[in-house]
């Protein structure tokens, strides 16, 4: 899709401070939902900081992966390029890593947008896995709750930011699904995409903040 703009047109991202949380402030934040036990850990952490153990994970992992590299959704806009938009959520039981989920939130270069009156906001989920002697006991949706309580965070405070300057904010989710559980999960997540945008602008529209409803658009591919 082509679109003309001119260089008046982008939004000055400094002033308005539009740079997303990284991985250790999000983690002071405490959005973490409790884990199935209370000894266990979870981290938040920078994707570039993942660690080496996740490569110790079953053989399904390491297909899992394969498949979303050669599969890799093609974005329709910009991106700014930000070290913190990636993020690694792991689980460690006993010093061990149980469980994994990687995703992105991107937000459209603010100084190449496609519209003046309106900037892009995405999460991408690249994976969650749970290894198998931790299964069916709900650390998927804890890393689930986990995303959508860090895609809250982003949402709020980038349309207060964004309505100072009367543009709009429109979020997208998008996913690959290569498995029966792996679509479940991106049901889940697309889902609860929609409920947070809905229950993070009805807030706003209560206290006044001048935010238009504009329903999260959904992008889930399935190869199972």
């Amino acid at each position: 899709m082509e679109s003309s703009y001119h260089t008046s047109s982008s939004i000055h991202s400094d002033s308005l401070n539009l740079a997303l949380m990284s991985s250790t402030e999000l983690a002071l934040l405490g959005l973490a939902p409790p884990l199935p036990k209370s000894d266990w850990q979870l981290v938040i952490k920078p994707l570039s900081e993942l660690t080496n153990e996740v490569e110790s994970l079953d053989e399904d992992y390491h297909q899992v992966q394969a498949v979303i590299a050669d599969n890799q959704m093609a974005t329709a806009h910009s991106r700014q390029s930000d070290q913190a938009s990636d993020i690694a959520l792991e689980v460690y039981v006993n010093g061990e890593v149980a469980a994994v989920a990687t995703f992105s939130r991107y937000l459209e270069d603010p100084h190449n947008p496609r519209k003046s009156s309106e900037l892009f906001y995405e999460v991408t989920l690249h994976t969650i896995y749970v290894k198998e002697a931790f299964r069916q006991q709900g650390l998927a949706a804890c890393l689930c709750e986990l995303i959508i309580n860090i895609a809250r965070t982003d949402c709020d405070g980038l349309f207060r930011k964004l309505a100072q300057r009367s543009i709009q904010l429109k979020l997208w989710f998008s996913a690959l699904a290569i498995t029966q559980g792996g679509e479940a999960i991106c049901d889940l997540l697309s889902e609860a995409f929609v409920e947070m945008a809905d229950d993070v602008i009805d807030d706003l529209i209560e206290e006044g903040v001048p935010v238009r409803y504009q329903e999260p658009m959904i992008f889930v591919d399935c190869l199972a």
